[in-house]
């Protein structure tokens, strides 16, 4: 596989910190935070319903997420962008819930902003 510059994700500086500000606001409102290193299998860990949220900023490309999210929508889940517009595969953004608290969900991430 070959990757572009522009498919990595960015380890400056200012994104990391951006990233660790918003993991730091969100402590306060969920029980636990988990980070296995694969979007496929914290899709597939909302399917089953052993994780109840997921979102990702920056992964790789669309191959990261295609399978997850039917296996989500199949399962009944939802895939949605984290701003909790419709999900679009090219965007390198992706959140992934039950039903029930899609809405909570989004507002949690737009206060940690």
């Amino acid at each position: 596989m070959c990757l572009k510059e522009q498919d990595i994700p960015k380890r400056d500086k200012a994104t990391i910190d951006a990233s660790t500000s918003r993991i730091n606001s969100l402590l306060f409102k969920v029980r636990s935070l988990r980070m296995s290193g694969s979007c496929a299998l914290d899709l597939c860990g909302i399917a089953c319903g052993r994780l109840d949220l997921f979102y990702l900023q920056g992964f790789g490309g669309p191959w990261d997420v295609a399978g997850g999210a039917v296996i989500v929508k199949e399962a009944g889940g939802l895939v949605f962008d984290p701003s909790g517009k419709d999900f679009d595969i090219t965007s390198q953004r992706v959140a992934a819930s039950n039903p029930l608290l899609k809405d909570a969900f989004i507002e949690a991430l737009r206060q940690s902003e």
